[in-house]
C-alpha cells in the first residue's frame, strides 16, 4: 500500500474514534510529516483524500479542520423480493437521508469478454446496459450498471431509455424470465478509475466498493448482471434478515 494511503487510513481512524475531534484543526502538515516519517507532499495527498471524503475541510486561518463524518446509507443487499438490493429511496429513508436514483444512458453493444462469461454468452453476442447513479442530497455516491442479454429483452421496456414501469423484475417476469436465483455475488474493493473518481467527487485512485451480482430465471438462464461502484464513506453494503 502506498504511504499516503497508510497515512490517510491512520488519520481517518483518529477522526472516527475521536482523537481528532470535530471543529478542531489537524496538526500542521510538517508535524504530521515528522510523526509519520514522510514528506509533506505525502501528507498533502493523504489529506486531500480525507477532504474528498468530507472528513476535513480547509480554512484560510486554521488549515484543515475536522468535520463530523458524513452520514452513510446502508444499502440492504437482500430486498424483500429476494433477488437484489432494496430500492435506494427506501434505503435512504431507513438511514434518515434524502436520496434518489437517477436513470441514465441505455446502450446496446457487444458484450465484453468478462460480461459474456458471467452471463453465459457467446463471443459477439450483444447486451443492453442500463446506467444509473444514486445520490445523497445532491452528491453522487453510487454508480450502477444493469446488463441484460439483448436477445432476451429486445422490444421490452428494459431495452428503452427511462424508468421501467413496474420495475425491472416485473419487466423480466413479463418477458418470461421470472427472476429466481442469485448465482453469483462478489463484494470487493479497488482503486477508482479517473472517470469514477470524477463522478463520485473523490480523489483519483481512491478506494471504492464494488458489487457484482448475477441472477437466473427458473430455467437457470442467466438474465441480469448487476454492478455497483460506491463511495465507501457514504455507502455501506448490509445484509439482514436473510434465511439460513
Amino acid at each position: 500500500m502506498a504511504r499516503h494511503h497508510e497515512v490517510a487510513d491512520e488519520i481517518r481512524a483518529r477522526i472516527l474514534d475521536g482523537r481528532y475531534r470535530p471543529g478542531q484543526p489537524l496538526p500542521h502538515s510538517e508535524l504530521l510529516a515528522i510523526e509519520f516519517d514522510v514528506s509533506t507532499g505525502t501528507i498533502n495527498t493523504a489529506t486531500q483524500a480525507l477532504k474528498a471524503e468530507q472528513l476535513i475541510r480547509r480554512t484560510v486561518r486554521e488549515g484543515m479542520i475536522v468535520q463530523p463524518p458524513a452520514a452513510a446509507v446502508d444499502l440492504i443487499l437482500h430486498g424483500p423480493h429476494g433477488h437484489g438490493p432494496l430500492p435506494w429511496a427506501a434505503c435512504c429513508e431507513r438511514s434518515g437521508a434524502e436520496g434518489k436514483m437517477i436513470t441514465g444512458k441505455v446502450s446496446t453493444g457487444t458484450a465484453t469478454p468478462d460480461v459474456a462469461e458471467l452471463l453465459g454468452l457467446d463471443d459477439g453476442d450483444e447486451v443492453v446496459t442500463r446506467a444509473r447513479h444514486a445520490t445523497i442530497g445532491d452528491e453522487t455516491v453510487r454508480l450502477d450498471e444493469a446488463i441484460y442479454p439483448l436477445a432476451y429483452v429486445r422490444g421490452t421496456p428494459l431495452a428503452k431509455r427511462g424508468q421501467v414501469p413496474g420495475g425491472v423484475y416485473q419487466a423480466l417476469t413479463d418477458a418470461g424470465l421470472e427472476p429466481r436465483t442469485i448465482v453469483r455475488r462478489v463484494i470487493a474493493n479497488r482503486h477508482a478509475t479517473d472517470e469514477e473518481a470524477k463522478a463520485l467527487h473523490i480523489v483519483k485512485r481512491s478506494l471504492v466498493l464494488t458489487y457484482d451480482q448475477v441472477i437466473t430465471d427458473r430455467e437457470g438462464t442467466r438474465i441480469e448482471l448487476l454492478r455497483f461502484v460506491a463511495n465507501p464513506a457514504r455507502v455501506r453494503f448490509v445484509d439482514e434478515q436473510v434465511p439460513l
